[in-house]
């Protein structure tokens, strides 16, 4: 994996950044090798729809499933070709295979984001520009507010899950030491990565305080709705304390 740098600068929504990248660009596709991509579960879903896969297919074939080293919650990642270190989806004419539903680190890059308090405790988001060899993108005189840039890249709802899901990895550290059964586990992959089986454990009332109606929601509504659940009824101290 090619060590890359951030920019020591932080930069605002207003800030402008120069970037362009574009299928002629003499790198093109040399930042889709040897990277680690690691799937929320909005990038899953959105994944799985497009490439008309259930959940064991998916991973079957082109990720694996594990517990975070650090928060001991569900992941899931997708694995590089193990001869090319490629992306599976790279087409090395054409790009990427899965563009319109590619990850947020794909869509951001080259920008790093985080999410931070500031003095009034609201939240801002911050970012720094991250630094490859390869990349000469950063040299094309494209100048772009990054606000502009991170709706360009059709960030917007990506962002609002990935930032849902940041909150639960928060919750379960403030309850780090806890370990999690293996009860709990099963429910947080059912609810987060498996929406097909989370929709029929509600049709068949198997989640207590979960409505019935809830079953009939579109994706989305219904992965935002259980991701809501795990970090407010899951991962709770009455509910961890077993």
């Amino acid at each position: 994996m090619e060590p890359y740098v951030f920019d020591p600068k932080e930069y605002s929504l207003e800030d402008e950044i120069k970037f362009h990248c574009y299928k002629g660009i003499i790198c093109f596709n040399k930042c889709c090798y040897d990277v680690k991509l690691v799937l929320s579960p909005y990038e899953f879903l959105r994944l799985r729809k497009v490439l008309s896969l259930d959940v064991e297919e998916f991973i079957e074939k082109y990720g694996e499933f594990y517990l975070g080293e650090v928060t001991q919650l569900p992941v899931i990642s997708i694995n590089m070709d193990p001869i090319s270190f490629a992306c599976p989806f790279l087409d090395e004419k054409e790009g990427c295979k899965i563009y319109k539903d590619r990850p947020v680190s794909c869509r951001l890059y080259p920008l790093a984001r985080y999410l931070v308090k500031n003095e009034k405790g609201e939240k801002e988001e911050i970012f720094k520009i991250i630094r490859e060899t390869h990349c000469k993108g950063h040299y094309e005189n494209r100048p772009i507010k990054i606000k502009d840039y991170l709706k360009e890249q059709e960030l917007e709802t990506y962002l609002y899950f990935n930032d849902l899901w940041g909150e639960i990895i928060i919750k379960r550290q403030k309850f780090a030491d806890i370990p999690l059964t293996g009860d709990i586990l099963d429910m947080i992959f059912l609810i987060a990565y498996n929406l097909p089986e989370f929709r029929k454990s509600i049709r068949e009332e198997e989640i207590e305080g979960l409505p019935k109606e809830f079953a009939d929601l579109p994706d989305e509504e219904l992965l935002e709705k259980g991701l809501i659940f795990i970090r407010d009824k899951v991962l709770t101290e009455e509910n961890l304390n077993w």
